[in-house]
């Protein structure tokens, strides 16, 4: 059977239903036949009229050449658009769904994938999950080709690797695995690609779909992968030797390996002065101390320590606990739960409503809460404090995992006073140490002890003065 025969049944089977499937029949010179397909709403129609469909409709054989030579003046004519050949007609199809055309050509024994793709994306816009006061203002978008340039803009060395894969048997999304050869480490290379190369499933969608699938399997709640959509920081973490995984449809982008003090790292901290970038580190890890100890500590000294708080400040704390008919720990509970209520009301509506929610919700419910003597003023305040906090974590993901932490050190401090904050802090430090990201330790450089890799942590000494570790 013909391949022209072959590939007219498969579209037939396949895509002859679909409502944006072109198929034309071009005759060259009342001589030669050639097939042209492809799916208009996502192809540049223009180009292919006026690279292909124009140029084979004006072309004029000689009726004294061979076949071959007939066909050598047609591929001469395709010259203005890129393509590449496929002599495997079940492949005809997908490359049809990628955007591509498929022109076949009368007793030509291959079909020609001319690429005339024009998928619709928006343009590069500023980040909106990672905003900064001082740096550059692109930001990744959906498609992973304009993300690759953004990446090469900044690293323009010919050692930076892209390794293509594609994963989802259903929706066949395009994964970038991106590496500087000389700087990441080989293993961990390898290792990456092999966990890339096992996943099965039908879809993914997003950077997420991704991470679940390659990282280490240990129960926790950290994040062992930065996720970003900022070219600058890619690069930067590129550069110190991590990998860095990009997925179509997505502008969040993966970074391996990564450590539990990287969390408190900015974009910003590498525009500043290494002042001010150390002295922000240091908010954000005391944010951190905060956000998990104080609904605990609250606890634990209104109900089991009275006598460490000052004189004044107990007699006005048990007059306004006086009639709230809860204990601290269900105080906190109810507050902290209706926090994150609030929250997630502001995040799903829409943006001016959303911010109306929270300050409503805030300000309306916190003083009608107190006036109603359902929980104390000074509750309040700790869950207000808390929140903030919270807040200051530049990584969403590593937010999460903090209000988690304060859920469980609040049950902690119910049950066993003080002291099962003090176990809880160690089980939490034993626990960093213990996790690891593709052999990296999570809690390095502190364990273990790395000094050499001081410079970059909770402080950021100046360019001048920095040199980067080999990992």
């Amino acid at each position: 059977m013909k391949l022209m025969e072959v590939f007219e049944q498969s579209i037939k089977k396949t895509l002859e239903q679909q409502p944006d499937f072109n198929f034309h029949r071009v005759h060259i010179d009342s001589d030669i036949m050639v097939i042209c397909s492809y799916l208009d709403t996502i192809v540049d129609k223009e180009q292919i009229q006026k690279l292909i469909l124009l140029p084979l409709m004006d072309i004029r054989l000689d009726k004294e050449k061979t076949h071959q030579e007939k066909l050598a003046l047609i591929r001469d004519k395709l010259s203005g658009v890129s393509y590449s050949t496929e002599s495997t007609p079940g492949k005809w199809v997908s490359n049809i769904m990628d955007g591509r055309c498929v022109l076949l050509i009368e007793n030509d024994n291959q079909g020609y994938m001319l690429d005339v793709s024009k998928f619709k994306h928006r343009g590069i816009e500023e980040p909106k999950s990672e905003k900064i006061v001082r740096g550059p203002g692109e930001g990744f978008t959906e498609d992973i080709m304009t993300n690759i340039s953004l990446v090469r803009g900044r690293i323009k060395s010919p050692q930076l690797v892209f390794e293509p894969f594609e994963i989802g048997q259903t929706t066949r999304t395009k994964v970038m695995m991106a590496y500087i050869n000389g700087k990441a480490s080989e293993a961990r290379i390898q290792t990456y690609r092999d966990r890339l190369r096992t996943i099965q499933t039908d879809a993914i969608f997003e950077s997420a779909n991704i991470e679940e699938w390659i990282e280490e399997k240990e129960l926790t709640p950290f994040p062992r992968m930065i996720n970003t959509e900022r070219p600058d920081v890619v690069s930067a973490h590129l550069v110190e030797g991590k990998i860095v995984i990009l997925t179509d449809g997505t502008p969040y982008c993966l970074i391996v390996p990564v450590t539990f003090f990287q969390f408190f790292v900015s974009a910003e901290d590498y525009y500043q002065r290494s002042l001010i970038s150390t002295l922000l580190r240091w908010q954000r890890f005391l944010s951190f101390l905060v956000s998990v100890y104080t609904p605990s500590i609250y606890i634990t000294l209104t109900n089991y320590r009275q006598e460490m708080i000052p004189s004044g400040l107990l007699i006005n704390l048990a007059a306004q606990r006086e009639g709230v008919p809860f204990p601290a720990f269900v105080e906190a509970a109810i507050m902290l739960f209706m926090f994150e209520l609030l929250r997630e009301a502001g995040i799903r509506m829409p943006t001016v409503t959303g911010q109306a929610i929270s300050i409503v919700g805030a300000v309306v419910l916190g003083q009608a809460a107190v006036e109603a003597g359902l929980v104390s003023a000074a509750m309040v305040i700790v869950v207000g404090i808390t929140a903030i906090a919270n807040f200051v974590s530049p990584s969403f993901s590593f937010g999460m995992a903090q209000r988690i932490l304060q859920f469980l050190f609040m049950a902690l401090a119910v049950c066993l006073d003080l002291y099962g904050i003090f176990c809880g802090t160690l089980l939490l430090i034993v626990h960093l140490v213990s996790l690891k990201t593709s052999g990296e330790p999570y809690f390095s450089p502190l364990a273990p002890l790395q000094p050499n890799r001081f410079k970059d942590t909770l402080i950021r000494v100046p360019w001048y003065k920095m040199k980067r570790p080999k990992r």
